[in-house]
């Protein structure tokens, strides 16, 4: 009833989507993590300083090399772009189809339309993303590092 809710008059003027992301493999804070990022509404550097947030540097926390966006922190960083190469591998799908964070995580694999094998890779997209989010947390504030499995071919 919420989600209908904020779909119906919250959401209708939204220019990405009318919806709340869903996806039933997963927990629901996943969907909003998912959504809450194609709208660019996750605290970023970028997004922060924009809200009058007053930081030290809108450099990304973790590296420090170039501007925190929500795509640089979802795709662009090196942990993100090692992530996706490594997803993209394991599902023999190109990462060159996909041309930003929206089209990223929409749950369509290029050159197949099988309804649960498109809900499966979308589930294993939206944990990665969820994931890097929060690596990215623990290091730029705990300075730590989840666990990484360096033999996954």
């Amino acid at each position: 009833m919420f989600t209908k809710l904020l779909d119906d008059k919250i959401l209708q003027n939204s220019f990405l989507t009318n919806e709340t992301a869903r996806n039933n493999f997963l927990l629901q804070k996943i969907g909003i993590f998912i959504w809450r990022s194609k709208l660019q509404r996750i605290p970023v550097c970028v997004e922060l300083d924009k809200r009058g947030v007053d930081l030290d540097t809108i450099l990304c926390p973790v590296f420090k090399t170039e501007t925190e966006t929500v795509e640089h922190a979802l795709l662009l960083c090196s942990t993100a772009k090692d992530l996706w190469e490594r997803v993209f591998k394991w599902w023999n799908v190109r990462s060159s189809q996909y041309s930003g964070l929206c089209d990223m995580f929409n749950g369509i694999i290029p050159g197949t339309n099988t309804n649960i094998r498109s809900k499966l890779w979308q589930a294993i997209e939206w944990v990665g993303g969820y994931m890097l989010w929060r690596n990215r947390n623990l290091k730029a504030f705990e300075k730590k590092e989840l666990d990484r499995s360096d033999d996954i071919q």
